[in-house]
């Protein structure tokens, strides 16, 4: 069985959802703090200009970075509004529109209280436009110590869901310690990813990296279904 970790993502870019789906389990990680500079409480979208905008849901600042990312509260409704409208100004003359704006709208009109359901629920209208099966399983239901780090962290996690093989990353060759994996008889593997390029409307230049939303905006679930296919 092949199992990845990572951080929840505000609706995740092409090379988190290509890891995913080339997994058997994904273990959604809401057990650590939340990184300002990451890719978990936003992401990047294109405007009608062709500019590069990052959307971003504000937390409760107060002792956030003392918190793990499932304990994080979101500040109010605005951002709801903000967010919706920047879709609606900026996606919806794109070719395929009207066919994915119903999976992503409730996301907007939902009441939420905590970060991580906002984020666990944009992830899984992401599943449902590139039709990935892969089962989600919360870090927080595993009963992890969570004084581990690094690799004793992700080997505690593996060994919970009887993992054989681990998907790895790339970024995470800088610190782990394959022998470690070697010991617990646990295939480390490294992620093999090469974004597809793909006609972005409105674009000056193809941007790498954005919200997997911006590809079935314009291309349709059943040709970026194809894309995402075509990384594996």
């Amino acid at each position: 069985m092949i199992v990845s970790i990572h951080q929840p993502s505000y609706f995740p870019w092409l090379g988190l959802l290509d890891k995913i789906h080339k997994s058997d389990q994904f273990i959604l990680l809401d057990t650590v703090q939340l990184n300002d500079n990451a890719f978990q409480s936003r992401n990047i979208f294109l405007n009608h200009r062709g500019d590069v905008e990052y959307l971003t849901i504000p937390i409760v600042k107060k002792d956030y970075q003392s918190k793990s990312i499932r304990e994080l509260k979101v500040v109010d409704k605005r951002w709801q509004k903000k967010h919706h409208g920047f879709i609606i100004a900026n996606y919806k003359k794109h070719p395929f529109f009207d066919e994915v704006y119903p999976t992503i709208e409730s996301l907007y009109t939902k009441e939420y209280t905590f970060l991580v359901d906002i984020l666990a629920d944009s992830m899984k209208m992401s599943y449902n436009l590139f039709d990935i099966k892969t089962e989600i399983i919360l870090a927080s239901e595993l009963e992890i110590d969570n004084s581990l780090t690094k690799d004793d962290l992700v080997l505690e996690q593996l060994k919970k869901v009887d993992a054989e093989t681990y998907l790895s990353g790339t970024g995470a060759k800088a610190y782990q310690d394959e022998e470690k994996f070697k010991k617990e008889n646990i295939l480390l593997e490294y992620q093999s990813f090469s974004h597809p390029q793909y006609e972005q409307k409105n674009a000056n230049k193809f941007e790498l990296g954005l919200s997997a939303l911006d590809m079935v905006f314009n291309l349709g679930t059943k040709e970026s279904r194809k894309l995402l296919e075509g990384t594996v």
